[in-house]
């Protein structure tokens, strides 16, 4: 395998993983929370306000956890 062929399969990963559910309540894919993240919000209570994650009927106690560690 070539360092393009790396490239490529890195990217498509990133990709995909981009698509990966975080907040299961509401659909909040990983993307939104990294471009959150990306674009200044410093904690979870601000990421919440913005993203709607972590407002659904659990409380954020699947997702909370997942999120703070990103």
């Amino acid at each position: 395998m070539n360092r393009s062929d790396e490239t490529r399969k890195a990217r498509e990963q990133a990709i995909i993983d981009s698509y990966r559910p975080i907040c299961l309540c509401n659909k909040i894919r990983k993307g939104i929370i990294v471009k959150a993240i990306q674009s200044g919000v410093k904690n979870f209570e601000a990421l919440s306000r913005r993203t709607g994650a972590g407002t659904g009927p659990c409380g954020a106690a699947r997702c909370g956890p997942m999120i703070r560690g990103m």
